[in-house]
């Protein structure tokens, strides 16, 4: 009796490994197994390659997270944007400039433009040229120490230890708001730019949007924060604010979060096209310490040429073209300092919206080109 009930013990596990649903669960958990890892091992892999480590990729996606860097119960992160090292237009030109602080314990972020027109000294030469040159001059020719130097001269125009710096070019932008699903941003008025793209009929030669909401993928995004021409670079500067708070709320939203695809792209986006100087650990730190601050209170602040903005042309010619300077005086910058330093504390800049312009312009021989669309193949 027992010899029987072993045998048919037997034929019975035979029989279960042999069932088409098994191997097909098993099949499909392989499949998961090996997707997870793979996940694991890019992430892994573009933290480190953003960051310039050259950890195991692995290690680096399971290490722990650490505390970011604080000076006075704020992490300062400074955010650059570029054409690309690729462009031969003034590629590695910083020609956005964005101090973002964090202070968790009270729930607030500041975003602080400062403008690329900023005459300044060089850091570390005897050169002087407009700020957004800074990057250009110390990332060129091998000596990759644009980070470094822009953290120097930024923190010596706020007054504030900068903590970290994050630069991302045209593509990477670009990339990233269709990552995201594009970002949703609302406009009392038209919209236009009719000069600015007509050269290479970048953005679709003449680029307009509509007032209301307007959802905007990679491209119009993209076009929207450069665009000046017609307003201004400050204007440029409100714009771009704009467009990074509306990117922060998709980001963190959970629709986002919960996406594989969407976070899959999100690391194609930021892996070849950005870099800062934070490490994976203190990347982490950052998603974990940023993504808990729940309805944090956003303060926006954009230096500019007028009085409260606290800059001025200056009244001799410095071969540059147009360039700024502190009203408290060249290389004077105690006054902007101030404001940094009391960002969270002072009256809130009440004109920090971008501004409403007048009226759809026609189009004429100025602008060469019909198209509204905004969109275009080449954003460079």
């Amino acid at each position: 009796m027992n010899s029987g009930k072993t045998k048919e013990t037997g034929r019975s596990r035979k029989k279960f490994y042999q069932k088409k649903w098994f191997w097909g669960v098993a099949a499909v958990l392989l499949l998961v197994l090996v997707a997870v890892g793979v996940f694991a091992y890019k992430t892994g892999y573009m933290l480190n390659k953003i960051s310039g480590g050259d950890g195991n990729p692995i290690s680096t996606l399971f290490g722990g997270a650490v505390d970011l860097q604080e000076q006075e119960g704020r992490t300062n992160i400074l955010l650059l944007g570029m054409r690309g090292a690729d462009d031969p237009h003034g590629g590695l030109l910083a020609d956005s400039i964005i101090l973002l602080s964090i202070n968790q314990k009270d729930n607030k972020v500041a975003l602080i433009s400062i403008p690329r027109d900023l005459y300044v000294q060089i850091p570390g030469t005897e050169e002087r040229g407009k700020l957004n040159s800074v990057y250009a001059h110390w990332e060129s020719g091998g000596k990759k120490q644009g980070i470094a130097k822009m953290e120097d001269m930024i923190g010596q125009i706020a007054g504030l230890k900068i903590n970290y710096a994050i630069a991302i070019n045209f593509e990477g932008f670009q990339q990233l708001i269709d990552a995201v699903g594009g970002v949703d941003i609302h406009l009392s008025k038209t919209f236009y730019e009719t000069k600015q793209f007509v050269e290479g009929n970048e953005c679709g030669g003449t680029f307009t949007l509509p007032a209301g909401t307007n959802h905007l993928d990679g491209t119009k995004a993209l076009c929207y924060v450069r665009a000046r021409e017609q307003t201004s670079d400050f204007d440029r500067s409100k714009r771009q604010q704009v467009v990074l708070k509306a990117l922060e709320t998709k980001m963190l939203s959970l629709g986002t979060l919960a996406d594989f695809s969407k976070i899959n792209n999100i690391l194609n986006a930021i892996g070849d096209n950005v870099t800062t100087d934070m490490t994976p650990d203190e990347m982490k730190g950052l998603y974990g310490q940023y993504g808990n601050m729940k309805d944090a209170q956003i303060v926006q602040r954009v230096f500019e040429n007028s009085e409260k903005g606290l800059l001025e042309v200056p009244a001799a010619n410095t071969g540059l073209g147009y360039v700024l300077v502190p009203r408290a005086g060249q290389d004077n910058y105690s006054q902007m300092q101030e404001a940094c330093r009391n960002v969270f504390v002072d009256e809130a800049q009440k004109d920090v919206d971008p501004v409403v312009q007048s009226g759809l312009p026609t189009t004429g021989s100025e602008t060469k080109s019909t198209s509204k669309t905004g969109t275009s193949t080449s954003s460079k």
